[in-house]
């Protein structure tokens, strides 16, 4: 019997070439708005969130290494690849209660975690290589990562934040 409690699909990763010139895009075409624009010292690759209103983020933006040669690039994959395509695919579960539900039930159908469960969050312990810990300019949620039998990642969180105004999660981010 599968868990209950998704109620949308809440946000999309992608791996982009050039961080800046998709922010543009998304901006200007889409007209999605800024949250925030992460990378050293707290990364050392940088992410980008942007969204539709006044969720945290819709999308985010991982930019692939700039030491990798962008010519050699192989777009046809969305597997799990540093190239440009889809990262993972978020399902928020409003309830924190059905959450957790749904992390007891694929530890019970021994599903393997890809990463989590833990807070997306600045108050997030983070320490540099290990993902299981969160990362700083997080959206407060709690969050637990797994792949589909085709390896696609598959996110399912709780407590997303909104961008209301400027914070340590949402430094400078469009209104």
């Amino acid at each position: 019997m599968p868990f209950e409690g998704v109620h949308r699909v809440g946000h999309v990763g992608i791996w982009v070439k050039d961080i800046e010139k998709s922010l543009d895009w998304y901006r200007n075409v889409v007209g999605l708005k800024l949250t925030g624009l992460w990378g050293e010292p707290y990364r050392k690759d940088r992410q980008c969130f942007v969204r539709c209103e006044d969720w945290h983020h819709d999308i985010v933006f991982f930019e692939i290494n700039k030491e990798i040669d962008r010519t050699t690039l192989d777009s046809s994959d969305t597997g799990k690849r540093h190239t440009p395509g889809v990262h993972h695919i978020a399902f928020e579960i409003p309830a924190r209660e059905d959450w957790l539900n749904a992390l007891e039930h694929c530890k019970k159908s021994g599903i393997p975690f890809v990463s989590g469960p833990y807070v997306h969050g600045h108050e997030a312990k983070y320490v540099e290589g290990d993902d299981t810990l969160g990362f700083v300019g997080g959206s407060g949620s709690h969050a637990f990562y797994i792949t589909d039998p085709d390896g696609n990642r598959l996110e399912f969180y709780t407590w997303m934040m909104k961008v209301t105004k400027e914070c340590v999660a949402a430094p400078n981010p469009d209104f």
